[in-house]
């Protein structure tokens, strides 16, 4: 069933996400802006021949009073979630998925580039969710093109979505389409990092440090110092946990509690901090409270400290989900390597692995983490090769499906 791609489908793939990063579509703590390339989304879907399905928070009852929504309060109209679907509408179903939002822009002047010329310089292309995750919502509609030009009759279904709020709304993307009733075998995540095979992730939540009344930038400076060396010390008593399967490679082992500087009118500073299914949550946050008194001392007293809730929850579907198996060898096809398998940080994952019964495998073509064009960095960009490699790994997953 593989059919390899072609430059044609290459230079689709590109032009797709340049476009993308072209409209901006910003979540925050009070809403999103997601609208635009939502529509985009929709009507390229559409144009492609996918049965079409749209809808907003407010269509789908359950959804404000469900204790994983986070913020119900919050701005959600105009923030349509698109699923559009291919083959027998009665067949087994893949699928697959991105996110269309993005973080905010932290600070401006950090950035060399427009965050929305989607530009292409040094073997890239530039701009503010170009890795995450607008390639993804590229790759779909690469993907849905590729199986269009081959022109076969599908025997199985595959379902794509185009979610909001992941980077600001905890799972409530997920959430949405769990409760508009979205069902599938399993689910294809285009949203990870290094060519990793990533199944399952850590639970956590994050604290909000905000002053009571204004404090001078040297008392800043040096509850940011104390804050900074507590977290150090409280990753590295837990870094031992991660010596298992599927978390030794995980991202977060030497920042399992990570201090964070806030920005503009936000929070001065912030903490997140990440579970295992093995932890007690209300005894961990009492422990991390702990260590924050004994670090600020008196000065703790001069914060509100609030924990985002609901949390993420820990989860790691059946490690025999035939996905996987796809998605690693097809990583074995596209690369000429062996697949490395871990857990991921706190991803939304967590609400259709624990809560849909739908294993999810995510999957990510961003080569570096915490640096300069990384994604949520200043001068974010995603490497030419890299963004098509991605695509061909995820097309072939597909097809193995498929044809399974």
């Amino acid at each position: 069933m593989i059919t390899d791609m072609n430059d044609k489908n290459r230079d689709s793939l590109i032009e797709h996400t340049r476009s993308l990063v072209r409209i901006p579509s910003r979540s925050s703590a009070d809403g999103g802006e997601e609208g635009a390339v939502q529509q985009v989304v929709a009507d390229r879907m559409r144009e492609l021949g996918a049965r079409l399905h749209t809808f907003e928070a407010r269509d789908i009852p359950g959804f404000f009073e469900h204790p994983l929504c986070h913020g119900p309060w919050r701005q959600y109209d105009g923030r349509p979630t698109v699923v559009g679907e291919i083959g027998p509408s009665d067949a087994p179903a893949l699928l697959v998925l991105a996110h269309s939002d993005t973080v905010q822009i932290g600070n401006p002047s950090e950035w060399t580039v427009d965050p929305f010329g989607g530009i292409v310089k040094d073997g890239a292309i530039w701009g503010l969710g170009s890795s995450d995750d607008k390639w993804g919502l590229a790759t779909m509609f690469v993907i849905l093109e590729a199986l269009q030009a081959a022109g076969r009759p599908l025997n199985k279904r595959i379902i794509f979505a185009s979610t909001i709020d992941e980077e600001n709304g905890v799972g409530n993307g997920m959430l949405l389409l769990h409760l508009a009733g979205v069902q599938a075998e399993s689910a294809l995540y285009l949203d990870g990092y290094r060519m990793v095979v990533l199944v399952g992730n850590m639970g956590g939540s994050t604290l909000f440090f905000s002053p009571k009344e204004p404090l001078s930038a040297d008392d800043l400076s040096s509850h940011e110092n104390r804050l900074r060396a507590m977290c150090d010390e409280l990753s590295r008593q837990r870094e031992h946990l991660y010596d298992r399967p599927l978390y030794r490679e995980n991202i977060t082992r030497r920042s399992s509690v990570a201090f964070m500087p806030g920005y503009g009118t936000g929070p001065a500073f912030k903490i997140g901090f990440y579970t295992f299914p093995e932890d007690d949550k209300d005894s961990y946050l009492a422990e991390i409270m702990s260590a924050i008194q004994n670090a600020l001392g008196d000065a703790a007293a001069s914060y509100n400290v609030a924990c985002r809730e609901p949390w993420f929850e820990p989860s790691l579907p059946p490690l025999d989900t035939p996905l996987i198996g796809y998605l690693s060898d097809s990583i074995r096809s596209v690369l000429g390597v062996e697949p490395q398998m871990s857990t991921i940080s706190k991803q939304d994952s967590f609400i259709l692995n624990n809560h849909a019964s739908i294993p999810v495998v995510a999957f990510g073509c961003q080569p570096n983490l915490n640096e300069r064009g990384a994604f949520h960095m200043p001068d974010e960009k995603i490497g030419l090769e890299e963004v098509w490699n991605g695509c061909r790994i995820a097309y072939e997953t597909v097809c193995r499906w498929l044809a399974r």
